[in-house]
């Protein structure tokens, strides 16, 4: 397992259609900028697919605590005039604050997949096989970058959230997420699809696979 962040920010969402060109526009030259600067925060990326939910954002911090941090509360509690422009605009945003329990492999995949789910039984069972025999053996697929195992950090997911409230619908939330990250699209159904069946083996519940996404944008704090 290599040295990596212990906390993690990830966010789906879809974008009103009139407003696309603008949203990305935004991410790319404001926000991600913006949040990359809070103390804490190490790299920042998007991705984008074909299907719902068609954008896929996440950003690695030091620990779950940082998204809990006066500055990054600050922040939240002073959005720029362009964020309250674009908020508005995000449709059936899934957003989840995650501590990082496992990861296999090193660096940044051109294309991603997740997998996200929640354990009804046995939660401690099934994530050792995923932690120590399944995303291993998932990892040293050829084609596999780096896989990650996050967990919600509820507490922290479920703070008051100023830039929330003004999108059009409350964030929903994810339990567990599965990360994949492989060199290409073509290497993603051979890397995820024994992680599926692991889960379904194993009595997971809510399993829902996200993607392909094809990276967008990758910020790294220097």
């Amino acid at each position: 397992m290599q040295n990596h962040s212990s906390g993690a920010l990830v966010v789906w969402t879809d974008v009103v259609a009139e407003h696309e060109s603008e949203f990305n526009q935004w991410y790319s030259e404001q926000h991600l900028p913006e949040r990359l600067a809070v103390p804490g925060f190490h790299n920042a990326r998007r991705y984008a697919g074909t299907a719902a939910p068609k954008y896929l954002a996440f950003y690695e911090t030091t620990t779950p605590e940082v998204m809990a941090s006066e500055s990054y509360v600050e922040r939240l509690a002073n959005p720029t005039e362009w964020t309250r422009r674009v908020m508005p605009w995000f449709v059936a945003t899934v957003r989840t604050v995650c501590r990082v329990v496992a990861n296999f492999g090193h660096g940044v995949g051109g294309a991603v997949q997740t997998i996200t789910f929640s354990m009804q039984h046995a939660e401690d069972a099934l994530s050792a096989c995923l932690s120590e025999q399944s995303l291993p053996q998932a990892a040293s697929h050829l084609g596999c970058v780096r896989i990650q195992l996050w967990q919600n950090e509820i507490a922290i997911t479920h703070r008051p959230n100023p830039e929330q409230a003004m999108r059009p619908q409350r964030d929903s939330a994810v339990d567990w997420v599965v990360v994949v990250e492989a060199v290409t699209e073509s290497a993603l159904p051979d890397i995820v699809n024994p992680i599926e069946k692991t889960l379904r083996d194993h009595g997971a519940a809510n399993i829902q696979t996200q993607g392909p996404y094809q990276l967008l944008n990758y910020l790294r704090k220097e």
